[in-house]
């Protein structure tokens, strides 16, 4: 039967004996051949599974041959993506044959990746096709090595055509065979352009001959050639240098060259070469003497001048040791020098005597990494005429120096030729350190404005006033009278001066300057260097310019002098301007009016945003704590801030608003800050006018008392009532206590409105006991100032003594921030209170900084719950629920509970099932006077009666 495209079988299927014998022993034969073979055998069905593979593929898939049967090859592969793969489905898809196709099986257990190579062929029986058999090899290792080897040749590549020399392989007619990407870069040809080339094709004309030879000796002699230079051309005609190093190969008759661009050592040694040349043109041509030695002292040069000085031929000097040329130099001074400059490195200038020649030389000496070079001249005519300079000017120096004034000589440039000792005395200096310096040394400005640098200038200076500062930092200052010497065309050429020391004179002008223009105790301007300062920071700012005024006053300062005493209490003030001129800018201005009242003037950029960040800068400095006479003080201030122009023009409206809106901070709480606005301004006439009408409405007898009663929330009966104090001003009216009170605790007028209102309290009250039969309880208001005044137990027990009333029938009532102002003097005063028998109670609980843990510290019997507190319980379950805790925590503390601003029934409710002990507000009964309060007890029913207790 014919073969196509494939093996075929054919045969009836039947086979006598011997011939099952033959194929048996032939399937033995094979199945030995398979198995003892690397490669391996297989075969698959026409689905592309195997029905047959031979151990051979063991090692490979590490999985045994059976376990492979029936799969596919595709099957058993992790990645049939693989080029080989994709081709192994392109032929069996088509039916052909296919031989080493290449792939990646899967890895086995170990790290090594196996590579398998296949070749098959198809199977046909009577045409039709019944799948593939073929074998398989194990190419793992074969991979591995040539991926090596292509590693390697692509790292010699890299090597070739990475380095910076040329290389090259030329054949024995000295044609390019190959070249590195060097050889392009060097000489700018592209590779096409070079091989195949004689390198004479690239060498400059007059170096192929010098370069020919040396090809001829590299053959017939040694195969070697090194560092051999030639110059060559660029493609652009340029020249470049080359040094060479060739080896002649006699087996494959071949040259292998290397070669490094030395353009730039070339040039530079021809340079160098030229240099050398000029030098000893230069040093043969000067007017000096010169020569050098090594750092062996051997003369390397000497010019004609040093050898026509010496007397000596050049020829027989130059190879020389120093002392061995000239032997008289060890004995001399000048070798001394000569030592010491080799020995140092450092440039060596001296004048010196040299016998052999009985002449002065001026000799300059420069040491460097070869050894010494040596100039020098004939100084002996100079010499001659500065010593009958010096004699003459001998006795001008005795005259000098015996003179009180100052004295000094400069030259035109402001050099310093000559001090005498009075000017060292005034200024610090010793002479050497002044002779040969800049006048710029002891005068910050010249006295001589510009004559030393002008034409024709002034010739004389006498009478002016000048600063010299002194070493140590400080001025000292002079008068000046002196001589300017000029030439024949009005150039200066020295300036003589007899200076007279006038310090103590403008320290006593400054001492009385600053007397009256500075506070005395923290050095700050007063208020009259204040108004000029603001008032040329107003005379010079442009229509868009803005300039805040702050007005600062410390917050308790004289709490702080009291308690401590006055020299800390200055040490304090001393300290926040310190702190206050340390926070500002160099052109701010920060003064002292007195007690502890500072101005501060500032330009302000971006108006009022900039005053608000100057303002936090100093409320941050001034955070910090202080630390006086070995305690730690705090200290706060309230600032009004004015702005230019919005809210005046003029100096003294800038401070009038200033001061008005630091009052408004300072009722605002302290330890803050606002700024001016127009409103202001008619509260201040207000305030003004109750301050002075306040100062008289006691004796005027203008207040009054309201009572607001109080009730037992349990039983709804009344306990008692709260006294409220009224003002009735004849012209303005009735004026609520949150105007005048402030007003009346910082002019100190509280205390005696408080001993009234005390009084009049207790009085009352017992007039209503008497009249009704009942136990009223009052409670009195009492402020932060009060409860430090230290006679107040005493005024307490004169109250009750004078009215009769029982002490336990007067609850004193203080808020939170009046008992933690000082909690230690709070709490001793209270304990002394408490001796007194009367009752305590905090006010406004809540509004404050409601911290249970200071309860403790005080002997309180009642906490008042302030009206804000009490009606936001009907804001929600979560405020009702946290009321009805703190009751509870209050009774625990063993504390009543006492509602303000009962204004509903469901707030009365409320307070009630919370089991709130007393209550006061609106819906109860609001504020009455004295006779409205007699009729409303007039209506109540008699105390013990089943109506009350109803």
């Amino acid at each position: 039967m014919e073969n196509t495209d494939g093996a075929a079988l054919t045969g009836d299927g039947s086979f006598d004996g011997p011939t099952r014998d033959e194929l048996k022993k032939r399937e033995e034969r094979f199945r030995s051949l398979t198995k003892l073979s690397s490669d391996w055998y297989w075969e698959t069905d026409e689905d592309g599974r195997f029905v047959f593979v031979s151990e051979g593929a063991q090692p490979v898939w590490n999985r045994a041959p059976d376990s492979i049967l029936g799969k596919t090859r595709l099957e058993l592969l992790s990645d049939v993506n693989q080029n080989g793969v994709l081709e192994y489905v392109e032929k069996i898809a088509r039916r052909e044959p296919f031989r080493d196709i290449r792939y990646q099986a899967p890895a086995p257990v170990s790290e090594r990746i196996p590579y398998i190579s296949i070749s098959g062929e198809p199977i046909f029986e009577d045409r039709i096709f019944k799948g593939y058999r073929g074998i398989g090899r194990d190419i793992t290792e074969e991979m591995a090595v040539a991926k090596k080897l292509a590693q390697l040749a692509d790292e010699n590549r890299a090597l070739l055509e990475n380095t910076l020399d040329i290389i090259a392989l030329l054949d024995q007619e000295g044609r390019m065979l190959r070249v590195n990407r060097a050889f392009s870069e060097i000489l700018g040809y592209g590779r096409e352009e070079i091989v195949g080339r004689s390198y004479k094709d690239f060498l400059a004309p007059d170096q192929i001959e010098k370069t020919r030879q040396v090809e001829q000796r590299l053959r017939t002699g040694k195969n070697t050639i090194q560092n051999f230079e030639s110059r060559w051309l660029r493609k652009s005609g340029e020249p470049v240098y080359l040094s060479l190093s060739v080896r002649w190969t006699a087996d494959n008759r071949q040259m292998v060259a290397s070669a490094r661009d030395v353009t730039e050592r070339t040039l530079t040694r021809a340079e160098l070469q030229k240099s050398r040349r000029r030098l000893s043109s230069t040093l043969e041509s000067i007017g000096d003497a010169f020569f050098s030695v090594d750092r062996a002292w051997r003369l390397t040069y000497i010019n004609h001048k040093t050898a026509s000085v010496l007397g000596r031929a050049r020829d027989t000097l130059v190879g020389k040791i120093l002392w061995e040329a000239i032997p008289e130099i060890l004995g001399s001074p000048a070798f001394v020098h000569y030592r010491t400059a080799m020995e140092t490195g450092e440039n060596t200038f001296f004048e010196s005597y040299y016998a052999p020649v009985r002449a002065w030389l001026e000799v300059r000496v420069f040491p460097h990494l070869d050894g010494l070079s040596v100039f020098f001249h004939d100084i002996t005519a100079r010499r001659t005429a500065e010593q009958a300079i010096r004699s003459s000017e001998q006795r001008f120096r005795e005259v000098i120096e015996m003179t009180p004034s100052a004295y000094l000589l400069a030259d035109a440039d402001a050099t310093l030729l000559d001090v005498n000792p009075a000017l060292c005395g005034i200024a610090g200096y010793g002479r050497d350190e002044l002779v040969g310096q800049s006048m710029l040394r002891l005068f910050p400005a010249s006295p001589f404005d510009q004559a030393l640098s002008t034409m024709d200038g002034a010739s004389a200076v006498h009478g002016r006033e000048a600063v010299i500062m002194h070493k140590q930092g400080h001025p000292v200052y002079v008068l000046v009278n002196a001589d300017i010497k000029r030439d024949g065309e009005g150039r200066p050429l020295s300036v003589t001066a007899f200076l007279t020391d006038i310090t103590a004179r403008k320290q006593a002008e400054e001492r009385l300057e600053q007397l009256a223009t500075h506070d005395g105790l923290t050095g700050l301007p007063n208020r009259a260097l204040l108004n000029e300062r603001l008032q040329r920071m107003l005379d010079s700012a442009c229509d868009h310019d803005s300039i805040a005024v702050l007005f600062i006053d410390l917050d308790r300062f004289k709490e702080v002098n009291d308690s401590m005493g006055h020299e800390p209490g200055d040490m304090l003030l001393c300290e926040v301007a310190r702190r206050l001129q340390m926070n500002l800018r160099p052109n701010d201005v920060v003064a002292r009016l007195g007690g502890d009242e500072f101005v501060v003037a500032a330009g302000c950029s971006r108006g009022m945003e900039s005053a608000e960040k100057i303002t936090e800068n100093l409320f941050a400095a001034l955070a910090a704590p202080f630390y006086i006479a070995g305690q730690e003080v705090y200290i706060c201030a309230s600032v009004g801030i004015s702005m230019f122009p919005e809210h005046g023009k003029t100096t003294e409206r800038l401070f009038q608003h200033a001061d008005t809106a630091m009052y408004r901070a300072k009722a605002a709480g302290r330890n803050g800050y606002r700024f001016f606005e127009e409103e202001m301004s008619v509260e201040a006439k207000i305030r003004m006018t109750l301050e002075h009408a306040l100062r008289r409405a006691l004796e005027r007898n203008e207040f009054e008392l309201n009572y607001q009663p109080r009730l037992d929330l349990k039983t709804m009966t009344i306990v008692g009532m709260e006294a409220l104090l009224r003002w009735n001003h004849p012209q303005l009216g009735p004026v609520a206590p949150m105007q005048f009170i402030p007003i009346a605790e910082e002019r100190g007028l509280i205390d005696a409105i408080g001993q009234w209102v005390l009084k009049e309290a207790c009085m009352h009250t017992r007039h209503l006991i008497d009249r009704f039969g009942r136990s009223l309880r009052v409670s009195v208001n009492l402020s932060a100032r009060q409860l430090k005044c230290p006679d107040l137990v005493r005024k307490v027990q004169d109250a009750l003594s004078e009215a009769g009333l029982p002490a336990h029938l007067l609850e004193l009532e203080l808020t939170e921030s009046a008992l933690i102002e000082d909690m230690d003097v709070s709490a001793s005063m209270l304990k002394e209170l408490k001796k007194v028998g009367i009752l305590l109670s905090v006010d406004d609980f809540g509004t404050g900084y409601s911290g249970l843990a200071y309860l403790q510290r005080f002997p309180l019997d009642a906490l008042k719950l302030d009206r804000s507190f009490i009606n936001q319980q009907i804001d929600g379950d979560r405020n009702a629920r946290f009321i009805k805790a703190f009751i509870d925590l209050a009774h625990a503390l063993n504390l009543s509970v006492v509602a303000e601003g009962i204004e509903t029934p469901d707030t009365l409710a409320f307070l009630r099932d919370c089991a709130c002990d007393e209550g006061q507000g609106y819906l109860l009964a609001q504020p009455l006077v004295l006779g409205d309060f007699e009729c409303f007890l007039a209506r109540l029913p008699a105390p013990g009666s089943d109506a009350e207790a109803a």
